[in-house]
């Protein structure tokens, strides 16, 4: 049986976490209804529009040009935390450089032994992270500082499929069944004291990515 796995990362108010949790689920062949921007009938939720093409409208180097199975995951996390009284978050294309550089990191050099997925290799034109708590937590949130003009912290929700494809369904689909995940996506629990105002996604292989953070990316403006 393939296994698929999701990773994640919980920062209380005022307390680090030093612990990250890795949850294995069976893997479940999800056939993915579509490969593109637009919602099940077709059409881009008017509000998802406005924030891509606003995304894109800073010139070259504000430029967010997502795949259409990232542009598919976005909106399906924007319709998910509508569902759940949320709104909907800008795209960031700060954010979404460091996931598009993370999920490439991830499918070409896999993190192993006590390295999960949010570890970053030394192949790259960053400070390698082999994450497993403690002072890499500080590391890792700091990335879209360290790769980007984007000011604040990166919160970052991964996961692997071993069946070769990562599809947007599949991905939210794990998330969603992760209370942990689950609450990082809708501002709940522990994070229902926190507004994410800016999103990165990205999916590359068996690997997807998203980073959340407090501060608007300006960039992107």
């Amino acid at each position: 049986m393939f296994m698929d796995m999701i990773i994640f990362m919980i920062q209380p108010m005022s307390i680090l976490f030093r612990s990250v949790a890795r949850i294995v689920l069976p893997a479940v062949f999800v056939i993915s209804f579509s490969t593109s921007a637009f919602a099940i009938d077709g059409s881009l939720n008017e509000n998802d529009a406005e924030m891509l093409q606003a995304s894109r409208g800073a010139g070259r180097s504000s430029r967010v040009s997502l795949s259409d199975d990232e542009a598919q995951l976005y909106r399906l996390i924007m319709d998910y935390r509508r569902s759940e009284g949320k709104p909907a978050i800008p795209v960031s294309p700060n954010l979404s450089r460091v996931a598009r550089l993370h999920v490439r990191d991830l499918e070409a050099h896999p993190p192993s032994g006590s390295c999960n997925l949010h570890s970053w290799s030394e192949y790259g034109p960053w400070k390698p992270v082999c994450y497993s708590g403690g002072e890499s937590v500080q590391r890792m949130w700091s990335k879209p500082r360290e790769l980007t003009s984007y000011s604040g912290n990166g919160y970052e929700v991964a996961a692997y499929t071993s069946s070769g494809r990562m599809f947007p369904d599949h991905a939210l689909s794990l998330w969603e069944g992760s209370s942990a995940h689950d609450a990082v996506i809708t501002n709940s629990g522990k994070w229902d004291r926190l507004q994410w105002n800016a999103v990165g996604v990205a999916i590359s292989g068996s690997y997807a990515v998203v980073w959340f953070g407090e501060e608007s990316d300006r960039s992107g403006r």
